[in-house]
């Protein structure tokens, strides 16, 4: 997975001054990505983890206010994470404020989105449990026409956990590609 983000990353450096249209300043946009989730405990499992990352999907809609500011809805699914004995389901439902930055009319965009989430697991045999978590991530991407944008960005959802009177840190994160239509 490593190896396609990196093409793609190469792909829209090297196709960036060719192809560039100025994003649409505002509207509705929705979009989806791909790439590799890691799921971090904070030393609450360490021993029992035998698998710590997988592939993540998201799908996401939003509304641009203008071209600095949107906010976002998103479903991402972690993967499937092994912690002895046995597999557990991670997934997030969130919302974003999402900051963007446009470099002036060349199609590309840095960004940064903060945002809360409700993180599901689910264990195979015993049931479900969700958690609130604080969401973060930056990326960049790149609008080949003004309403579709090609990007990569990376994300964290992040709480606390405490068992036995113990609090831990836990933790996914996923690099992704995207990809994103505008109305």
């Amino acid at each position: 997975m490593l190896r396609i983000t990196f093409t793609v990353a190469l792909f829209i450096i090297f196709t960036g001054n060719t192809s560039a249209a100025e994003p649409k300043a505002k509207g509705f946009y929705i979009g989806g990505g791909g790439g590799q989730s890691v799921f971090v405990d904070g030393g609450a499992i360490d021993a029992n983890i035998y698998d710590d990352s997988d592939t993540a999907l998201q799908i996401y809609a939003g509304y641009k206010f203008f071209k600095y500011l949107a906010v976002e809805a998103r479903y991402a699914d972690f993967g499937t994470f092994g912690v002895f004995p046995f597999d557990l389901d991670v997934s997030a439902t969130s919302a974003h404020v999402v900051g963007i930055l446009p470099f002036g009319s060349s199609g590309w965009e840095l960004f940064g989105q903060l945002g809360f989430a409700s993180v599901e697991f689910d264990t195979a045999g015993f049931g479900g449990e969700s958690d609130a978590a604080a969401t973060g991530g930056i990326g960049v991407r790149f609008s080949a026409t003004e309403n579709l944008a090609i990007g990569i960005q990376t994300d964290a959802y992040v709480w606390e956990e405490t068992t036995f009177s113990q609090t831990y840190d836990m933790g996914f994160g996923s690099t992704q590609v995207t990809l994103s239509f505008m109305f």
